[in-house]
């Protein structure tokens, strides 16, 4: 063999070698993991329990005429050495929609027992190598009894996400999840759900103002195709945090973290009823805002600022400036300063919005309207303490002067026989929608006082 064969030999050997290797890696990295129940991937060691609220929407709390019931989910996931339970609440306008338990093996996460109540339909069923029991649909008043034997491993709709938050979660991490949703009337077809992406991230807990890492893992069903979801665990103790389910239209849960009080100061209820409703003074004021942007002469900028007054009908709140109220404040303050909040169509979309306010405190607060077009406002029956007053509106702002040919000109012809030509244009001011909203602190040193103020 002569060194030209020798030296095609070895590259074809080491070609060989290098796309073995390729071959090799390029499996593992892309072989996803087939996750069914007593599949090795499931470590229900990790399983993160106890009672949990998910809300999908902030109420608004300067709404005094149409407050906003947040939809919410109440989970409660408990374990035992041989049973994990979840239990569901669904509530749509403070009403109960879905109520639904699922009991599951606490070893490898198999379903047991799984019953539901909404209002379309109910089920109560039992799992071991046939599924038993009946479906009951509420539009047609049919029933529908099951005696069908289990040919394939899966899990229940209900467990799906908190599965998700106990398997062996990293950066590149792809599965396929065997699924059946009763719920959906798939009855004992099996959907398969693909987990197409893990990522490993850091956000901010806006209850402790520490930063957390997590896990943000994006699935498809790959049945229907169009259903999504996108789920937020905390990486160390893999809590759910946020869940986007994206189906015949989006829901966004977050976890409020009921169970995390930040406010340390226990709110005294009765004393802060005492200084809206058992005084003698009163405050009066007129709620406004300042065209910043609008141009102006020099002598108009140090005569006046052009002022925006608050509709009539505005909604004004006043808030006692209880010890509770205080802490809540400086808390705020602290977490918007450290993780301040990007806000995009009114929703928080990144950072820290406001910590909001128990029920228990909303209820001690006053509300009054404008009443009149001059932003007037006030306030009775308050006791000497310190009290903060706020107002939210929509002010249309001056912003551009817009400049458009009409199609139209001018022409002048001079007995000389010169001349000009110009177009005429049509001159627009126009302004843009801003939200205000105001806030003051003003304190009532003595009975009987009126304390007059500008909420600008």
């Amino acid at each position: 063999m002569n060194m030209n064969e020798i030296i095609k030999k070895s590259n074809r050997k080491l070609l060989l070698s290098i796309l073995l290797v390729f071959h090799i890696y390029h499996g593992f990295a892309q072989k996803p993991d087939i996750v069914q129940p007593s599949s090795s991937s499931i470590n229900t060691a990790l399983l993160h329990t106890g009672s949990f609220v998910w809300e999908q929407n902030v109420s608004n709390l300067f709404n005094a005429e149409k407050p906003q019931i947040p939809n919410k989910r109440f989970i409660t996931i408990g374990k035992t050495v041989k049973e994990i339970t979840i239990e569901e609440r669904i509530t749509e306008n403070g009403k109960d929609v879905v109520k639904r338990k699922s009991v599951l093996n606490a070893r490898t996460f198999e379903p047991l027992s799984a019953v539901a109540e909404t209002e379309k339909f109910s089920y109560n069923l039992v799992f071991g190598s046939k599924i038993k029991g009946e479906l009951e649909n509420y539009a047609n008043g049919e029933k529908e009894k099951f005696d069908v034997p289990i040919e394939e491993k899966f899990f229940v709709g209900s467990s799906l996400e908190i599965l998700i938050s106990i398997l062996p979660l990293k950066e590149g991490y792809k599965a396929f999840i065997p699924q059946v949703s009763f719920d959906q009337g798939y009855r004992t077809k099996v959907m398969r759900w693909e987990i197409e992406k893990v990522q490993e991230l850091k956000t901010p807990s806006c209850r402790t103002g520490e930063v957390l890492d997590v896990f943000l893992v994006e699935l498809r069903n790959t049945l229907t195709i169009t259903e999504t979801y996108k789920i937020v665990i905390d990486k160390k103790t893999r809590r759910i945090l946020t869940v986007v389910y994206n189906g015949s239209g989006e829901k966004f849960y977050v976890d409020n973290q009921e169970d995390i009080q930040p406010i340390k100061t226990k709110f005294d209820a009765e004393e802060a009823k005492a200084m809206i409703s058992q005084g003698t003074a009163r405050v009066t004021g007129k709620a406004y805002t300042v065209d910043e942007n609008k141009p102006r002469t020099i002598m108009e900028s140090l005569k006046s600022r052009d002022k925006i007054r608050a509709p009539k009908g505005s909604i004004v709140m006043l808030i006692p400036n209880t010890p509770y109220f205080k802490e809540w404040s400086e808390f705020n303050l602290s977490i918007q300063k450290k993780f301040p909040g990007k806000l995009v169509g009114g929703q928080i979309i990144s950072g820290c919005g406001p910590y909001p306010l128990p029920l228990e405190v909303k209820e001690q607060t006053l509300f009054t309207e404008v009443t009149d077009n001059k932003g007037s406002f006030s306030f009775q029956n308050l006791k000497p303490g310190e009290y903060y007053i706020t107002v939210q509106f929509i002010a249309t702002k001056y912003t551009h002067t817009t400049r458009t040919p009409n199609g139209s000109y001018n022409i002048t012809i001079n007995s000389d026989g010169s001349g000009s030509a110009s177009q005429n244009m049509d001159v627009t001011q126009w302004g843009s929608p801003t939200n205000v909203m105001n806030i003051k602190l003003v304190r009532i040193e003595k009975d009987g006082q009126e304390v007059k103020m500008d909420l600008d």
